[in-house]
């Protein structure tokens, strides 16, 4: 019987903490040395009224107040150094703690990024992480500090006197019960209040993102008013989070209030009696108020501590986001020497996402190297699934695909993509310089290269115009290109370092007619990729080798234009409706 493998163990913030265990240990050491110097200088302020004052002993009271002096000054000291300790581990941990996310974020497959939107790992990548940053150092700040104050100060008290610290048996019961209540109706809504960011933060993504189009429909009051809908939501929560937390403050003030003014009434009585002294009574009150504020303290500390495990549940789900696609523990190497070299090969292949209905149905066909495939079909018909099962962006439900005679699978992940070059239906350049953006396949490509790849994407002519060249400045997202020159410049990035394998994921839709043709003439002559076109336009792939017609999943049919022209009527239709008689398709 096998053993069971270890689960690994769920994410925690505290685990960050090893690397700073020095800090982690002073921070809260000197927090408490500063508790204990508020705490002992109610006591010789009590020694000043009751022995000093009344004896007229200037001596003893400059004495006294030398002493009260040096221990406020020494607790200041240790206030800055555990403000700075704590300080210097949350800021580590919450850098070590984002680059981790980051990191592990980059390890998912497409199908595990199509679990989570963009602006929810955008929210707990920064936001959950920096408060469980901001939590870490509230705590290290109070964990030793707070304790200290509240034994400190009872101790004390009940060294001054016994009778009167009975009214803390009283308090005590009513002040934890109020902390638990409001905890208890605060920690739902801080729930709801992260869905409610997500959805804000969603809307504002998608308006910057598509500012363009909003004003191209005059949207923008539609849009005002849907981002102030969400806004509104998180206002209403936050608003009903910072109730809760700031009535807790206030009641623990008015129970501990009505128990000074107690201990005053009582006091009072003592004074007359002698029971007890005018600067014992003094000091007794002041350590029931550094109680009370240590209590206000804890409170919130109960409320920070609800937040961060929330947002520690919220980063731990991405964190134990495993990633699907994974390289075998022997992968197989690449042999650029062999005959099968740029060999793709689909056997019975069938997809599906999420194990709904299939995408791609029982696909074979093989694609020899220096081969042209076209791949066509109407939108959501299943065309870009099937060349992302090439590169395993998805792996295949049912059935396997071949590269080079071995099964994707077989390769080493980042071995198999650095044999293909990609260009998505979404052009998209990073901010930076053109020659930046055309090195991403071979950071090391030299001039010749690039200038090469840009010829072949027909991106040289106004590249070129440039009189910085190839140092050009690339804005983000390319803002500063027409879309024709994105899709030329992110093409001209794939074919650096001759890929045995390109993928044209419907990447020439913003080219004009003679752009593309001169595009697909300089392909065939210059590189001997094997080409995998995906495109709605029968123009664009009619001088592919083998042409897929898609629909709804399903294979259509396979062969050559002319062939599919006389025996598809898919394939025919197509065709028909983009060259009617009378419209010009010079190319």
């Amino acid at each position: 019987m096998e053993k069971a493998k270890k689960q690994k163990p769920a994410f925690k913030a505290t685990s960050y903490l090893g690397k700073y265990k020095w800090f982690v240990f002073l921070g809260p050491l000197c927090k408490a040395l500063e508790a204990l110097s508020e705490v002992f200088s109610p006591y010789f302020m009590a020694l000043i009224i009751d022995v000093g004052i009344p004896a007229n002993d200037t001596e003893y009271i400059i004495k006294n107040a030398i002493i009260i002096l040096a221990i406020n000054i020494l607790g200041m000291v240790f206030a800055i150094l555990g403000q700075k300790f704590a300080s210097l581990t949350s800021e580590g941990m919450g850098r070590d703690m984002r680059n981790d996310v980051f990191a592990h974020i980059n390890t998912f497959s497409f199908a595990e990024l199509d679990k989570f939107s963009t602006t929810t790992i955008l929210n707990r990548t920064i936001n959950d992480c920096y408060r469980l940053q901001e939590g870490t150092s509230m705590i290290l700040r109070n964990v030793m500090r707070i304790p200290f104050l509240i034994v400190g100060s009872l101790v004390m008290a009940l060294f001054v006197d016994l009778k009167l610290s009975l009214i803390f048996l009283v308090v005590s019961p009513i002040l934890l019960g109020l902390v638990f209540i409001v905890m208890k109706k605060l920690q739902p809504l801080i729930t709801e209040g992260k869905t409610r960011l997500d959805n804000t933060t969603q809307i504002t993504s998608e308006n910057l993102t598509g500012v363009r189009v909003v004003r191209a429909f005059n949207k923008q009051n539609y849009e005002i008013e849907r981002f102030t809908e969400a806004n509104t939501g998180l206002l209403q929560n936050d608003l009903k989070q910072g109730y809760l937390s700031a009535i807790l403050q206030p009641l623990i003030y008015l129970t501990v209030n009505f128990a000074i003014v107690a201990v005053i009434y009582f006091g009072g009585f003592q004074i007359n009696i002698g029971g007890v002294t005018q600067g014992n009574l003094l000091a007794f009150i002041n350590y029931f108020g550094q109680i009370s504020s240590a209590l206000v303290a804890f409170a919130r500390i109960i409320t920070v501590i609800t937040r961060m495990k929330i947002s520690n549940n919220r980063v731990n789900e991405l964190m134990e986001t495993k990633n699907s696609i994974l390289s075998p523990a022997r992968p197989v190497k690449v042999q650029k020497d062999a005959k099968d070299y740029g060999k793709v090969q689909f056997e019975n292949v069938s997809f599906s996402y999420s194990n709904l209905k299939d995408t791609v149905k029982d696909l074979s066909i093989v694609a020899n190297p220096g081969e042209v495939i076209g791949i066509i079909g109407g939108t959501g018909s299943g065309k870009s699934s099937i060349v992302n099962l090439i590169p395993r962006f998805y792996d295949t439900t049912k059935g396997a695909v071949y590269v080079n005679g071995n099964n994707v699978k077989r390769y080493n992940v980042e071995a198999l993509r650095d044999m293909i070059g990609i260009v998505p239906q979404n052009p998209t350049l990073f901010s930076g310089t053109i020659r930046q953006n055309l090195c991403w396949r071979k950071p090391d490509a030299t001039e010749d290269e690039l200038v090469k790849a840009l010829k072949i994407a027909q991106a040289y002519d106004f590249v070129k115009e440039y009189p910085d060249f190839l140092d050009h400045p690339v804005q983000r997202g390319g803002t500063n290109f027409s879309g024709g020159q994105k899709q030329r410049l992110t093409i001209a990035r794939a074919l650096v370092g001759n890929p045995p394998i390109l993928i044209l994921d419907d990447s020439t839709s913003a080219l004009d007619f003679a752009t593309d043709a001169k595009l697909r003439k300089s392909i065939k002559t210059m590189l001997s990729a094997t080409t995998f076109i995906v495109s709605q336009r029968t123009n664009s792939i009619k001088d592919s080798d083998k042409i897929i017609v898609v629909d709804a999943g399903n294979i259509v049919d396979i062969g050559t234009h002319d062939q599919l022209l006389e025996r598809c009527a898919l394939y025919r239709e197509i065709h028909e409706s983009q060259n009617k008689k009378g419209v010009s398709r010079h190319e």
